[in-house]
């Protein structure tokens, strides 16, 4: 879509039209065999730090929810290195949990507002806040 943009851009300009210069670009996370991370392949070159959370505490490897490919090391990542700082940012966005299975979501709810808590240093106030906002956003993704 950018492309296209610049193309009219450069057609309305009269600007000579050249190869696009970033169609060979890798952004961040780029690898090449991503694949072979499994369900943390969308971590492209990010997914061996992830592994290596989970190395660290093996916890962080289960499952957040049987439903869902989800673990805790993806929302320690979350909140550590992509300044996720909401339940619902975590759930709906980072994970996808929400739009792919609200009560999935609201099952692992709890369990990630804790290990977000943890991590950012907040107190039981704080997780009660987000569990029910989020609690009152999911209710609306209900059949």
């Amino acid at each position: 879509m950018a492309e296209d943009c610049i193309n009219q851009a450069a057609t309305l300009a009269g600007i000579a039209e050249k190869p696009c210069v970033t169609a060979g670009l890798h952004i961040h996370g780029f690898h090449d065999q991503a694949e072979k991370f499994g369900t943390l392949a969308m971590y492209g070159s990010d997914a061996p730090a992830i592994q290596e959370l989970i190395h660290t505490d093996n916890s962080l490897g289960a499952p957040l929810h049987p439903a869902l490919p989800y673990c805790g090391a993806e929302v320690i990542w979350a909140t550590r290195y992509e300044m996720a700082r909401t339940l619902e940012d975590v759930l709906a966005r980072r994970t996808r949990a929400l739009p792919l299975n609200a009560r999935a979501a609201i099952a692992m709810a709890p369990r990630v507002a804790e290990l977000m808590a943890n991590e950012l240093g907040r107190d039981n106030a704080w997780k009660a806040e987000q569990t029910g906002t989020f609690m009152e956003l999911a209710q609306g993704y209900l059949c």
